[in-house]
């Protein structure tokens, strides 16, 4: 099994600009990936802040509690590597398969930690998009 690569954390936002404004400008931290209704910045190295429009993605939690922490791999094989590894543990909860992100380049599945936050384990499909997190290791 491949080792990640890198980590985003993600909150979600009712007001995607806010959050813009609060990590890009007043944090000033660089935007790289940009994917709509998804941004995501890096904090150092190989560790990320995700902000993502209310409603939208792969976690329904609202506003405020909204959490999800995506460790990213290499590869869509190394996804389904992560997936075959996990789902026969008892003390995991999967609550997604491995599947394509519609609208963002993104092949991952979800899982529940022991304390009910989702973690997704992810890669990124586009090559130019992974090659921009792969570039911080």
């Amino acid at each position: 099994m491949d080792r990640p690569s890198a980590s985003i954390a993600f909150r979600t936002y009712e007001n995607l600009q806010v959050g813009m404004r609060f990590y890009g400008e007043t944090l000033g931290l660089p935007l790289v990936e940009d994917q709509g209704w998804a941004k995501v910045y890096r904090i150092s190295g190989a560790a990320y802040i995700g902000i993502v429009e209310a409603r939208q993605g792969p976690v329904e939690r609202p506003v405020g509690s909204g959490a999800l922490l995506s460790i990213v791999v290499d590869t869509p094989e190394a996804v389904d590597a992560w997936h075959a590894r996990l789902r026969d543990i008892p003390e995991i909860d999967i609550t997604s398969a491995p599947a394509t992100i519609p609208g963002i380049p993104v092949y991952s599945f979800l899982l529940r930690d022991p304390a009910g936050y989702a973690v997704e384990i992810q890669a990124f499909t586009e090559p130019t998009t992974a090659d921009r997190f792969r570039d911080a290791t």
